[in-house]
């Protein structure tokens, strides 16, 4: 069930925002929506007991703090930040602004480079995200040849001196 929450009281940072770059035009015309009175869906938000934190509706949160209002609809729910990351990865797959490739590729990276998440099977990180396992699959290959690229060995070569591969 939604309520209204303080729009200073939601937090936009923190990492909770999936997308590789807000759209600034969108977010203008939300702003200018929202000021002639028109209804949006609520936001999404996990409250620690401090912060709101948005992990979908970023552009409609943003709108709203320019249109100067005092009260946002949200769903709440209570949770972290980290929480709310999580929840923010798999945001906006059929509703809202549509996702760019580098939108999902930029979830799925949060995801993969965590030191937790990333040992989540690629069909959970697919469930999580709302993209294909095979997408996952083919990050996960891409991380791993940068990782062998950028391995360094040291060793005593034939000549008794030490050397780096």
């Amino acid at each position: 069930m939604s309520e209204f929450i303080a729009t200073k009281s939601i937090r936009l940072d923190g990492g909770t925002q999936p997308r590789a770059e807000m759209n600034n035009d969108v977010v203008t015309d939300y702003a200018a929506a929202m000021k002639a009175g028109d209804k949006f869906p609520p936001i999404e938000v996990v409250y620690d007991g401090t912060d709101h934190w948005v992990w979908d509706g970023h552009h409609r949160g943003r709108a709203a703090q320019i249109a100067n209002l005092t009260k946002i609809e949200a769903n709440v729910q209570q949770g972290t930040q980290r929480d709310a990351i999580l929840l923010s990865c798999g945001a906006n797959p059929h509703h809202g602004l549509q996702r760019t490739n580098a939108d999902k590729r930029r979830a799925v990276m949060r995801l993969l480079t965590d030191d937790e998440w990333g040992k989540w099977s690629s069909r959970e990180i697919a469930r999580r995200c709302a993209v294909s396992h095979t997408f996952i699959d083919e990050l996960r290959a891409s991380l791993a040849t940068v990782a062998s690229e950028n391995y360094q060995r040291d060793y005593i070569n034939k000549h008794g001196k030490q050397s780096t591969m």
